[in-house]
């Protein structure tokens, strides 16, 4: 905001609820009048990007207030990219006056209706900023066909105005708390005053007392100081790894664009080689035979559905937590997506959309997972069938000794097939299935099948 600007009240307003994004890196802002939620998105802008990148998404269609501190006349957007395929990237413009700040216009087309609004390439696009720790706020219209959908892929909604409106279920909503309450009024008549000798006496003891809490304070701080500091390495030993790495100081931010180019499209990479051995691995892959389908027939019943989780660019980042690890059906299936190497998890297999709608809403409830979305990847590398329910620990433990994360889908008749990764195509698993032909596993790829134990 320039100085000397009337101080606008919606934009203080997303100043003050900045705080409730801290924990977040994508949100939906949207309000009965698109000119509040815009007004408020660049306030939460402003305050968030004092410390983190943020990118805002104009998906009211040329908000005033997003128009007005654009800077350049690229007058492409939003809509340009998800309809015509320009870079994410390349339509992100610096916000006026304000660093750390970039604004992602509506562009030369209209933006609300479902073609953009319930576009899967949103998921992505909010798990390349969680990646990076930077934050989204998508400012949308709740009245616009696909609004449920866009809130689902983007994990948050952040519903403002004086009006509601009806909230998709089971998306996390971020309620704005009540403003503070006005300070007191002043009381119609001044207290009697005190006698000059008094009011200097009062004060001298006011100043004696602070300055002996001062140096009281100085003397704790500094014990606690020296003692953390004698104990540090033996604190340090204790600590999980990824703690001890974020205190011991993360990595400068180098990255001269927004975010990491977020992709939209899936080819595959091959999860056993070292992160920097993609290329040869695509190189590999190009030139494989093509997997043939096992049970075509089956395409009806697979077991398509199941829970997205943020993608990761290393197999190492990509691995689940051990809360994560401990559900069933999860799949780390290696993707190649805007020519970098991405590693993509996901939970669950079920041919039922709603048994893993009622997942996502747990695992959310549970706090297993911050966001999430549902996504169709019926395709997988089957390693054994029939394999007798009490042997299917033991097969699972001997697999992920090699390395390779499986996971086992319970058959109509008892037994259970063991499958490893989860693919929107059959092209996705081609890598992967090299890789496992490279280490002396025969895949198999098919729909998988089955459900979760």
């Amino acid at each position: 905001m320039t100085s000397g600007a009337a101080v606008d009240p919606w934009d203080l307003e997303g100043r003050r609820l900045a705080p409730l994004l801290d924990e977040r890196c994508a949100v939906v802002v949207a309000s009965t009048d698109p000119m509040v939620a815009a007004r408020t998105a660049l306030g939460l802008a402003r305050a968030q990007g004092q410390r983190r990148r943020v990118a805002v998404a104009d998906l009211v269609g040329e908000s005033p207030a997003i128009e007005a501190v654009l800077t350049g006349d690229d007058p492409h957007g939003i809509a340009d990219s998800f309809l015509y395929g320009v870079s994410l990237n390349k339509i992100a413009r610096p916000m006026l006056d304000t660093d750390n700040v970039f604004l992602m216009p509506s562009g030369t087309e209209p933006v609300d209706h479902e073609a953009v609004y319930a576009n899967d390439r949103w998921r992505r696009l909010a798990a390349g900023f969680q990646q990076v720790g930077a934050l989204l706020i998508v400012v949308a219209r709740p009245s616009v066909p696909g609004f449920a959908e866009l809130c689902g892929y983007v994990g948050a909604l952040m519903p403002l105005g004086d009006t509601t409106f009806p909230t998709p279920p089971g998306i996390p909503l971020i309620a704005p708390p009540a403003p503070p309450p006005p300070p007191p009024a002043e009381p119609s008549e001044p207290p009697k005053r005190e006698s000059a000798r008094r009011a200097r006496e009062a004060a001298q003891q006011d100043a004696s007392r602070r300055r002996t809490q001062i140096i009281v304070l100085i003397l704790v701080l500094g014990a606690v100081a020296i003692g953390v500091g004698a104990m540090w390495p033996q604190v340090l030993e204790r600590l999980p790894a990824p703690l001890v790495t974020l205190l011991q100081g993360r990595a400068p931010d180098t990255t001269s664009v927004v975010v990491p180019p977020t992709p939209m499209d899936s080819t595959p990479v091959d999860s056993l080689r070292p992160a920097g051995d993609s290329t040869a691995a695509l190189a590999d892959s190009a030139n494989s035979a093509p997997l043939v389908l096992d049970n075509p027939a089956d395409s009806l019943r697979a077991a398509r559905h199941a829970v997205y989780s943020p993608t990761a660019n290393t197999r190492a980042a990509a691995l689940p937590e051990p809360r994560v690890a401990a559900l069933q059906g999860v799949a780390l299936s290696p993707v190649l997506e805007a020519g970098e190497t991405w590693f993509r998890l996901t939970v669950g297999a079920d041919s039922s959309r709603q048994s893993v709608d009622s997942l996502l809403a747990r695992l959310r409830s549970d706090k297993v997972i911050g966001s999430g979305s549902i996504v169709s990847v019926p395709y997988a590398l089957r390693l054994e069938t029939r394999v007798g329910a009490s042997l299917v620990g033991s097969r699972l433990a001997a697999l992920a000794s090699r390395g390779i994360l499986a996971y086992a889908l319970r058959q109509p008749d008892g037994s259970a097939s063991i499958y490893t990764g989860a693919f929107e195509s059959p092209v996705q698993a081609t890598a992967l299935a090299d890789s496992l032909r490279a280490v002396g596993v025969a895949p198999v790829l098919a729909f998988r099948t089955g459900r979760t134990f």
